[in-house]
């Protein structure tokens, strides 16, 4: 008999239904944060071009609500702008939190039908006198497959968190860096004026 994903699906009993919806969510939601973490580059990328042109170029993706930030000492520069930057960088390492339970919740669903697979199995063995390949089969095949599935849901969603947990690090440390490297030269630019004018 030819295995299919439908033959699977169906051997694999009731627990593959709470399984194929959490499947879809994690495609889903590996599609949704990779589209958000590509658009997040961006607007970083463009305020750390609007910092280092000194808002000739890019744009902030937060109001300035009139504060003269290329005026600021470079304490107060760097502390605004962390502080503007580490609110979305929070949010989005939130997200990544429905990853993680899906992860943690797939396997376990996958061995509730192992646990159900087997319960089956030892309940036909129990009803008859004679045992065969056939009687057992069933049960343990629900057993096998929802375990398979729970933990290859659980590797996709796991992996996915990671690297997206990884990418948005290095965005972090690279914006963190770049703003820490405009502000000084936003100082020395500064104080080198200053120097010029009082000569």
């Amino acid at each position: 008999m030819k295995t299919t994903f439908l033959t699977l699906f169906e051997s694999g009993g009731i627990f593959m239904w709470p399984l194929l919806v959490f499947s879809i969510t994690a495609v889903a939601l590996v599609i949704e944060r990779a589209i958000q973490i590509q658009l997040f580059r961006k607007k970083i990328n463009s305020l750390l071009l609007f910092l280092g042109s000194r808002g000739e170029q890019g744009e902030p993706f937060f109001s300035l609500d009139g504060i003269e930030l290329f005026n600021l000492p470079q304490e107060e520069f760097d502390k605004l702008i962390s502080q503007e930057i580490q609110l979305p960088f929070d949010k989005m390492f939130q997200h990544l939190e429905y990853l993680s339970a899906i992860s943690a919740i797939a396997p376990l669903l996958g061995f509730i039908g192992t646990v159900s697979g087997m319960i089956a199995s030892f309940q036909s063995i129990a009803s008859v006198n004679k045992v065969s390949v056939n009687l057992v089969a069933g049960g343990i095949s629900e057993a096998l497959v929802t375990t398979g599935f729970g933990l290859i849901i659980a590797v996709v969603s796991l992996t996915a968190e990671h690297f997206f947990r990884f990418i948005l690090s290095s965005i972090a440390h690279k914006a963190e860096e770049s703003v820490t490297l405009i502000g000084r030269q936003k100082f020395v630019a500064k104080n080198d004026s200053g120097r010029k004018d009082e000569s």
